[in-house]
């Protein structure tokens, strides 16, 4: 009985050595923000939302080419962009806004002109030594950590909750709460601003005076 027992757990660890063996080997070299993109694309298209579920899974789809080095790519350095032409891209995409419909055609021009220059500005490898952290940074990087899991946690309550009551007034989500702002052509280009100054001021994107 004994030895019936040691050779059964013998057995069943060598079966966990060797398909972690196997996962090590497969998933080396994987992008950490892959699973988070299958994730959310697998999320909207449960929810129906297949324009969503297509933009998030072309992004699988470029993490999954880049992991798999199915295309000859050199991740470059950080992009660094003058301030002037930040301005005349915010300028342009809110012209756009402000003078024809919501979901019209030159919207949709306009996300696929901004979305390869959004995926350039993204996509970089940090080169070189990284100063160590400090308190600063720390706090900054908790509370940035916090803000974001509460605003993922509310957003799934929000989803789960009106699809099992049938019910997106009680609970709405951010969609909701901004879409009365998005309906005036004032609101989108305003909202757009924000939005963009936002992204440059985390990525840090913007070329300092006197550097090349």
């Amino acid at each position: 009985m004994f030895l019936s027992v040691t050779v059964g757990v013998s057995a069943d660890n060598l079966i966990f050595m060797y398909l972690s063996q196997w996962l090590k080997g497969v998933l080396s070299g994987i992008n950490p923000w892959l699973p988070v993109l299958v994730f959310v694309t697998a999320f909207h298209i449960n929810r129906g939302s297949f324009g969503d579920a297509i933009i998030f899974g072309i992004g699988c789809l470029l993490l999954i080419a880049d992991w798999k080095r199915w295309v000859p790519w050199h991740m470059p350095e950080r992009p660094k962009v003058s301030g002037w032409v930040i301005g005349v891209v915010i300028l342009i995409s809110c012209s756009v806004l402000l003078f024809t419909q919501r979901d019209g055609w030159q919207n949709r021009v306009l996300l696929l002109t901004l979305a390869p220059i959004a995926l350039s500005m993204v996509y970089y490898r940090d080169h070189g030594p990284k100063p160590g952290a400090t308190k600063q940074m720390m706090r900054t990087k908790w509370i940035w950590m916090t803000l974001a899991l509460v605003m993922a946690v509310s957003e799934l309550f929000a989803y789960i909750f009106a699809t099992v009551y049938k019910d997106d007034v009680t609970y709405p989500t951010i969609s909701i709460l901004v879409n009365p702002v998005l309906e005036s052509p004032w609101g989108r280009a305003i909202f757009l601003t924000i939005w963009m100054l936002i992204g440059v001021g985390l990525l840090q994107i913007r070329r300092k005076r006197g550097t090349k």
